[in-house]
């Protein structure tokens, strides 16, 4: 009840705080808190009435024009006014590096891919080609690194729009709803076929490794999650963009008010990712290079690959739920 309050007060501030707007707040405030007990009394949870509440209600923008109620001039503290030319740009700047960031994630798991091909085809037993490998999978992972920093550089200047209720003339408003429409069939069959690509290539790897063929099944499971991340990257990227500035989804306005602790996670699962990976490939390294383990060892990625994401699930369940008891 109270995050619905909170979200009235937020829209309401950017009105003259005169009689006749504090009376439309009650009037509506009202209604939210009646269509709110009639979601519990359905059986929903809290979080899923409060969230039904809030999709249901109308543009504020709409009512104020019914009633001639006329914005603030001075705008509220937590918004920001863009110009077409900053909206489109930002989106621009949006898909050109969710490819480049895709292609980033992919070289690394080619540089995986290429090592093990090379320790395959050159014998387990040899160091050499062993250690021309690893040179291979150092060289990607050098050649990814710059990629990820040069373009969190250039999305950078962004993250206050994250923050923030974005405020965009009318025109530009609907040009950006009609390309979200467009844009969203697409959204969901990337992210479909890449689920899909996904639990067929660890079914193939299960069931033709078993036979004896480990390691090819292990390079077509890691090019085919490559394909399939960067299936999700581009399009997730993409459709966040879009949230943000139509306010929607997680960036409505409504959810912003837990953004700090919606940011505070991500960082946190950077920093565990941050000293994660290179633990992991130190292991497969000491572990390939001292016990001689090479026909084996290429186990470390798939393993550490699902405990990462246990652990990044782990820290965003701990947040979400800590922002419903907020």
């Amino acid at each position: 009840m109270e995050a619905i309050k909170t979200y009235l007060d937020n829209v309401f501030a950017a009105f003259p705080q005169t009689q006749r707007v504090l009376a439309l707040k009650r009037e509506m405030l009202a209604g939210m808190e009646e269509k709110y007990h009639e979601l519990i009394a359905e059986g929903k949870s809290e979080h899923e009435a409060v969230g039904g509440v809030i999709a249901n209600f109308g543009s504020i923008d709409e009512i104020a024009a019914e009633l001639e109620i006329e914005r603030n001039t001075a705008e509220s503290d937590n918004s920001i006014s863009l110009t077409r030319e900053e909206a489109f740009d930002y989106m621009s700047q949006t898909q050109r590096s969710s490819i480049f960031i895709g292609l980033g994630v992919w070289l690394i798991l080619a540089g995986i891919s290429a090592m093990l091909l090379i320790g395959w085809l050159s014998g387990v037993d040899s160091g050499i080609p062993s250690a021309l490998g690893v040179f291979v999978l150092l060289l990607t992972v050098a050649g990814a690194v710059p990629i990820f920093i040069v373009n969190a550089m250039r999305l950078e200047r962004y993250e206050l729009y994250e923050l923030h209720e974005i405020r965009l003339d009318k025109e530009t408003q609907t040009v950006l709803e009609q390309q979200n429409t467009r844009f969203t069939p697409g959204f969901v069959a990337r992210i479909s076929v890449g689920a899909v690509l996904i639990i067929l290539a660890v079914g193939a790897f299960i069931f033709i490794g078993s036979l004896g063929h480990q390691l090819t099944m292990l390079i077509v499971l890691l090019q085919t999650v490559g394909l399939a991340v960067f299936m999700f990257i581009t399009a997730g990227m993409v459709k966040s963009a879009y949230d943000v500035l139509l306010g929607k989804g997680d960036y409505a306005v409504f959810a912003r008010f837990n953004e700090g602790e919606l940011k505070k996670g991500e960082r946190i699962i950077g920093t565990v990712a941050g000293v994660y990976w290179p633990i992991a490939i130190a292991i497969y390294l000491l572990w390939s290079f001292l016990g001689g383990a090479w026909h084996i060892s290429w186990v470390v990625w798939p393993v550490a690959a699902l405990l990462f994401g246990a652990i990044a699930g782990g820290i965003g369940a701990w947040y979400a739920t800590s922002m419903k008891r907020d």
